[in-house]
């Protein structure tokens, strides 16, 4: 009776086990007649089947179906998601290839869905459908991955993509993804920061750009970010607290030292900011910003000091008062004579700078050098 039992057991399994085979050899005749619908469905009721589904053969054909579908432009409309269905049958099958022995036969529709995948992503960024664009992105950096390789690009498209449909988490881990391949770094991180404050989540901005200097600790544009947001919060003792720790441990980087200098003109520490934008020029002597920032910061001095002097006029002043308003003004004079070298030698690394030749018109103006303000005067007017 036992052996009765069993094989009635066997008998009863045996027509599902068959009936799963059939539907294999059904999808890949239809795939090979180039009725690729109809081989979809056949090799999707196949892997229902326990007995099919742990067979690579099965899976290997339901990648090779749903890739032929995506390479077909009108066939793909109906079924936009092969490229998904495709990837996930091929990276199954591979599980289940132990010995490897078909991976040659599923690299060809890796590559070629890879390539789909990526001109379909192509082609819904053009067509403002971001989110979709992403998915696909990330369906050709799998597939590429599958082939031993790394496609930063599409991993950054898909990033993009993600940003732009305001999918920001996803974003973020694309970003996050290249910067860990090493791809668009730093900027990568900087976008990171920028959705991190565009959320108002300051905390994880900072420990973005805070991370990112540990690897690019000379990277001015994650130097600036990280400072703007102290500016931005008033957090100016914080913000040169942490730019003095860093001027410590790294004293010949001019950048640290410029944006320490800015955190001492917010804080009104004038004697402090020259001293900072002093080292950032003894380090790197053509520094636009620092000479451009401890020019300003003598000119805004001189134009206080005159301002001052003026307000000392009345109708009858006294011999003193009259003599201390003109040592006043010779100092607000003199104040202005030395904040030219430093406006100067701004312009000669961007002679294009309105800012700097405003200011340098200005400071001719006062010194009594008429011909350099009619020059830059002129060169001003021609660029309106």
């Amino acid at each position: 009776m036992l052996y009765t039992k069993q094989a009635l057991a066997i008998l009863a399994f045996t027509p599902f086990a068959l009936l799963a085979q059939k539907d294999v050899v059904s999808a890949y005749n239809a795939n090979q007649d180039g009725d690729y619908l109809k081989a979809a469905e056949y090799i999707d009721k196949a892997i229902e089947d326990p007995k099919a589904n742990i067979k690579e053969k099965t899976w290997r054909y339901r990648g090779n179906i749903y890739t032929n579908l995506a390479a077909d432009s009108a066939l793909y409309t109906q079924v936009p998601d092969a490229l998904e269905k495709a990837a996930m049958s091929l990276i199954k099958a591979d599980e289940l290839d132990v010995k490897k022995r078909y991976e040659s036969e599923r690299q060809a529709d890796v590559a070629r869905g890879a390539s789909i995948a990526g001109n379909a992503g192509i082609s819904y960024f053009n067509s403002g459908v971001f989110g979709r664009a992403g998915e696909l992105f990330v369906t050709a950096a799998e597939m590429t991955q599958m082939l031993g390789a790394v496609d930063t690009m599409a991993i950054f498209n898909s990033a993009l993509c993600f940003e732009k449909a305001n999918l920001n988490d996803r974003a973020v881990e694309q970003y996050m993804m290249c910067g860990a391949y090493g791809y668009q770094v730093p900027e990568v991180f900087l976008f990171v920061a920028n959705i991190h404050k565009m959320e108002g989540d300051t905390a994880k901005a900072l420990t973005t750009l805070q991370n990112a200097r540990g690897d690019f600790p000379r990277e001015q544009a994650l130097i600036i970010e990280e400072l703007n947001i102290y500016l931005v919060a008033g957090e100016f003792e914080r913000a040169k607290e942490n730019l003095m720790l860093a001027a410590e441990q790294d004293p010949t980087n001019e950048i640290l030292w410029f944006s320490l200098g800015s955190v001492y003109d917010n804080l009104n520490m004038q004697d402090e900011a020259v001293d900072a934008y002093g080292k950032s020029l003894e380090i790197k002597p053509d520094y636009f910003d620092a000479n451009y920032n401890l020019g300003a910061l003598y000119f805004n001095k001189a134009v206080q000091m005159v301002n001052d002097a003026n307000d000392m006029w009345k109708p009858r002043m006294s011999k003193d008062e009259s003599a201390k308003q003109t040592e006043m003004e010779k100092g607000g004079k003199a104040m202005f004579s030395t904040a030219l070298p430093y406006l100067e030698t701004a312009l000669e690394v961007d002679p294009e700078d309105r800012e700097t030749l405003r200011s340098l018109r200005d400071i001719y103006a006062r010194v009594g050098l008429d011909d350099k303000m009619l020059e830059v005067s002129a060169k001003l007017k021609s660029m309106e």
